[in-house]
């Protein structure tokens, strides 16, 4: 099968010239637009599969957070995460050795979180069990929504600590 791609016309070579420029760059034009179209699309598929709230509790502000966290989590740390929040009680899902999980039950008052193990090494256990207590304290409070967020934000913090030390040393 032989692709014929029309020469453009023109009374001049100049003006064939630019045409042919021009027709060239709408082509570029329109695979750019649908590269980004799919990226777009694929993020917010990713996105929503990573962020599963049965409670209905999460503000649109609190979504927007977590699908930038999660986001550059994968991008920078190259960390999958998927975020539950149960309605009745927790279950605990299979998770990938890149995955962080984070299930949350505030009604049962449980708390799973799993790191992958590179991660849970550089965090420290410590860590991970003072995360696991501001959890079940937020829960009696009932600001957990504002908890979740302050507690990926401790994560990140520890993990851009962690970096630049690394890179200090």
């Amino acid at each position: 099968m032989r692709l014929e791609i029309p020469k453009p016309k023109g009374r001049s070579k100049a003006e064939r010239m630019i045409r042919t420029i021009a027709l060239l760059g709408v082509i570029a034009a329109v695979a750019w637009a649908f590269m980004q179209n799919n990226k777009n699309v694929l993020d917010r598929i990713q996105t929503r599969q990573a962020v599963n709230d049965q409670t209905e509790t999460l503000t649109q502000t609190d979504m927007e957070f977590l699908k930038g966290f999660i986001t550059s989590m994968r991008e920078t740390y190259g960390v999958n995460m998927k975020v539950t929040i149960y309605k009745g009680q927790a279950l605990v899902p299979e998770v990938g050795p890149k995955t962080m999980f984070f299930g949350l039950a505030p009604e049962a008052g449980e708390v799973i979180l799993r790191f992958p193990p590179l991660l849970r090494a550089a965090l420290g256990d410590e860590f991970t069990a003072t995360l696991t207590d501001d959890f079940m304290q937020s829960f009696k409070r009932g600001d957990w929504p504002r908890e979740l967020k302050i507690v990926l934000s401790m994560i990140w913090s520890r993990l851009s600590a962690l970096e630049s030390q690394q890179g200090n040393s």
